[in-house]
């Protein structure tokens, strides 16, 4: 059986609940002030943990929107990197992703650091407000880090010895760098540290931008191999007939015919026989030179395989223009040279083909220099002749 205080106890729990039960017909006064307290503090707790949950939630939203957006500029970076066609702007693409994921960090700022044709740093943004940073004005020993692909950070520009570079706060320099090949530098700053997701992005804008411009500059050298002789750096025979199939189109529409020179040099043989071979590749970039010094700007140098060259000549007014650039060669060509500590001479048989209107492409007037210059080595060498005239 209950006492009263044990009923009176019963109701303040039963109130606390149930806001107002009774047991047994009692109703403390108490009892509706009580469970009106406790209704209220449930409501506040819940109100707080919705908040907490809902700021949660706008949080995660804020996050994934961000990400969100740091993924695309990944994507945009991707497909600008596949579109550029040059270096160049392939290392303006990466600057401008960069920025763009740093925009939204305070003292945010991006750009990268390219070594130009003039021994210097080209320094790239996004707004195309280019710069250039003298070579000397990056340690030689920051540089050394940077083409082993190390990445380098630092509280201010000036602490690693960079001067004039970049505002005096924080600076992560990031290479872009493949296996043996350097790029360049990105570079990037911020007033504090930032976030991870960011940092992460930074890094894949990175390493986009190096595999796009190892693609390139292995798509450059494949094409440079198979246009061009590795010795010389001269045309090869396959770049030779296409110029010069290019050149006797334009001869038709222009009336002024293209000439070929074939030349041939003689005791080549022997002197790889006798002096070596590395003493016959150093005469052939010798004869090389020497070729580049005797033509016109406008003419085209290969070199067809062995001792064995010739020279696309454009825009000729007569036959005696030709003869002209004949005459220069072979004179240079009959000097001598010094080779692996040698006096050597290797003087040249000249083969000249001038295209016609009945000419029907490039291997018609190939084979024309070729008989000409037979003639001309038979006739003791170190001379030119022209297909055609009297021998």
């Amino acid at each position: 059986m209950w006492t009263g205080d044990k009923k009176i106890a019963g109701l303040g729990l039963l109130v606390s609940f149930g806001g107002g039960l009774t047991l047994g017909g009692l109703r403390p006064a108490g009892a509706a002030l009580t469970g009106a307290v406790v209704l209220a503090g449930a409501s506040t707790a819940w109100a707080a943990a919705l908040t907490r949950h809902r700021r949660r939630n706008e949080q995660t939203v804020a996050d994934l929107a961000r990400a969100l957006a740091r993924e695309t500029v990944l994507g945009d970076l991707g497909a600008r990197l596949l579109a550029a066609g040059s270096p160049d702007r392939m290392l303006r693409a990466t600057a401008g992703a960069a920025t763009a994921l740093l925009r939204d960090v305070p003292g945010g700022w991006a750009s990268v650091l390219s070594i130009g044709a003039d021994d210097d740093f080209a320094v790239l943004s996004a707004d195309a407000a280019d710069d250039h940073l003298p070579l000397e004005a990056i340690p030689t020993d920051l540089l050394v880090r940077l083409a082993g692909g190390e990445l380098v950070s630092a509280g201010t520009p000036s602490a690693l010895g960079l001067t004039g570079f970049g505002p005096e706060r924080p600076i992560s320099l990031l290479p872009l760098v493949r296996g043996e090949r350097f790029f360049g530098v990105l570079a990037t700053g911020a007033d504090d540290e930032v976030a991870a997701g960011v940092a992460a992005a930074v890094q894949a804008v990175r390493t986009q931008a190096s595999l796009a411009l190892e693609g390139d500059a292995l798509a450059a050298e494949l094409t440079l191999r198979a246009t061009r002789d590795p010795l010389t750096g001269l045309g090869n025979r396959q770049s030779m007939r296409d110029r010069l199939t290019a050149a006797i189109a334009r001869a038709r529409r222009t009336g002024k015919p293209v000439g070929v020179l074939l030349l041939d040099l003689q005791r080549f043989r022997q002197i790889n026989e006798v002096h070596g071979h590395d003493a016959g590749d150093e005469l052939l970039r010798v004869v090389a030179d020497r070729l580049r010094a005797g033509v016109r700007t406008e003419d085209t140098i290969g070199r067809l395989g062995g001792d064995q060259f010739a020279v696309i000549a454009e825009d000729l007014r007569t036959a005696q223009d030709i003869l002209v650039i004949a005459e220069r060669l072979v004179d240079s060509l009959s000097r001598s040279v010094p080779v692996a500590g040698r006096i050597v001479r290797a003087p040249a048989s000249v083969g000249i083909a001038l295209s016609h209107p009945d000419t029907d492409g490039p291997d018609q007037l190939f084979r024309e220099a070729e008989a000409a210059m037979t003639t001309a080595k038979r006739q003791g060498g170190n001379r030119y002749q022209l297909h055609g005239a009297p021998a």
